[in-house]
């Protein structure tokens, strides 16, 4: 049954109130201040009612004094605000507070507050519900960078000291998948910087005749069909993190003016005059060798040498092995957390087909894998993620092809007769004895096996040689 806690000074409302709900809900009735400091604990009760407005004598303790210390103590538990005057201003401030509903006591029926309380009763389960899921997925963080290698502590290391400093030039480099994104997310949401602007620009998805409009701006009427001022991304991450992904793509001619705000901290929107000034923290990522791009005219030495003042290498997943295990644990209870999967473990053999399995595609594809593998799992009403789950790619147990296409001309029936035997010889050795290989090869018994077997090496002599164990079983 619903706990409800009275509070109001009328005693004969409360009174009232109380009789007709008693056999509805769990009451407990407060007529003071004093008495609900003896009542009130914070997880007790399922929802209050709240009188606003107290003896006039308690100036220093009203109604809503006692709201806000509910709510400071458990945000989750509905109350519902009532007063037997019409006051709007008091009404806006308690649901301020947070308050789920306010009421005047006269226009309500006795009767009509059974459903109010349930209604309010199903608001705080939600409310308690939506607060349980949000911690549980805060301690599954999908931009946590897992790892107790060396050299992840080292990358670790490193983000701290760029993201509490603010002010660094960061190139994060490593290959397709190492997770360069996170570690730039890591430096904004650790960083000086956190409660400021985070942009994530994807350089290779922009358009090239439109990349400098994308990343500086324009002004109306800058070019044909310039109708309104535009920001670019510079300007939007102005005071925070701008996080430029694959720079190694960056088209030569906005290097220029990349390298400009870099070295001045100004730039210029375009088809304006007026140079504008950005605090931003510039982080860059890329998987290319900059001395090749270089050496081919595709990347500024300048550029280059100043986006290398401080980098964050990201070493390959096969390099760090030994923390796919804990990869694997995180995935499998983010994808839980998320009521995807009800995995809650992983074999040992799979974990050593994890273990073994090269990875080009880096921690991207772990992620992707394991999500296939619970796929699997849940078609399987499985709650162990086992290694016939996983990709053939990562066990190595390709699929075996029965039917090659042979050069023509054939004999279809001699391969179809070819294909039999080869099922058959496979029983044999699956099972041991003639006996059983008949029944799971779907044979009316053995000795139409047999019959079978002997008529096709009597039709194609061939075979037996192809053939020699079933040549000596059915001779």
């Amino acid at each position: 049954m619903v706990r409800l806690l009275i509070l109001d000074d009328d005693i004969d409302f409360v009174q009232e109130l109380a009789n007709s709900l008693g056999r509805d809900f769990i009451i407990e009735k407060a007529y003071s201040p004093e008495d609900f400091d003896n009542i009130f604990e914070p997880y007790r009760f399922d929802v209050i009612l709240l009188d606003i407005r107290l003896s006039e004598e308690l100036r220093d303790r009203t109604g809503l004094d006692i709201l806000k210390r509910i709510k400071e103590q458990n945000p989750d538990l509905p109350v519902l605000v009532m007063t037997a005057y019409s006051d709007v201003d008091i009404a806006v401030e308690s649901l301020k507070l947070g308050a789920e509903d306010f009421i005047q006591k006269n226009k309500v029926r006795i009767d009509e507050y059974r459903l109010l309380i349930n209604n309010l009763f199903k608001t705080g389960r939600l409310k308690r519900k939506v607060s349980t899921l949000e911690s549980r997925l805060k301690k599954i963080d999908p931009w946590k960078i897992i790892g107790q290698d060396p050299k992840m502590i080292e990358v670790r290391r490193k983000i701290k000291l760029v993201a509490e400093e603010g002010k660094a030039t960061v190139m994060i480099t490593g290959e397709t998948g190492t997770g360069k994104e996170l570690v730039a997310r890591a430096i904004h949401r650790e960083g000086v910087r956190k409660d400021c602007p985070y942009v994530v620009v994807a350089l290779a998805a922009l358009n090239k005749e439109t990349i400098s409009s994308d990343l500086f701006g324009h002004e109306k009427g800058a070019y044909t069909g310039a109708t309104q001022r535009r920001i670019g991304f510079i300007e939007e991450a102005n005071t925070g993190v701008i996080f430029l992904d694959e720079i190694g793509d960056l088209d030569p001619d906005i290097q220029v003016k990349l390298l400009r705000v870099l070295e001045s901290g100004e730039f210029t929107r375009l088809g304006g005059n007026r140079p504008i000034r950005v605090d931003v923290q510039w982080v860059m990522a890329t998987h290319r060798d900059f001395e090749d791009l270089i050496k081919k005219g595709r990347f500024r030495e300048d550029l280059y040498y100043r986006l290398k003042s401080f980098e964050i290498h990201l070493p390959p997943l096969r390099e760090r092995k030994g923390d796919i295990p804990l990869l694997v644990d995180h995935f499998i209870h983010f994808f839980r957390e998320r009521g995807r999967t009800e995995v809650e473990e992983i074999d040992s053999e799979a974990i050593v087909h994890l273990t073994n399995y090269h990875w080009p595609g880096n921690v991207r594809e772990l992620r992707n894998v394991i999500e296939y593998g619970l796929l699997q799992a849940r078609y399987a009403k499985s709650k162990v993620l086992k290694s016939g789950y996983l990709p053939e790619r990562i066990t190595g147990k390709e699929k075996r092809t029965y039917f090659e296409i042979p050069e023509f001309p054939i004999d279809i029936n001699q391969k179809l007769a070819e294909h039999e035997l080869t099922y058959i010889e496979a029983a044999l050795k699956k099972t041991g004895k003639k006996t059983k290989a008949w029944k799971i090869l779907g044979y009316s018994n053995r000795f139409a096996l047999r019959r079978r077997v002997q008529t096709i090496f009597r039709k194609y002599p061939d075979l037996m040689e192809r053939f020699p164990v079933l040549r000596q079983k059915f001779s």
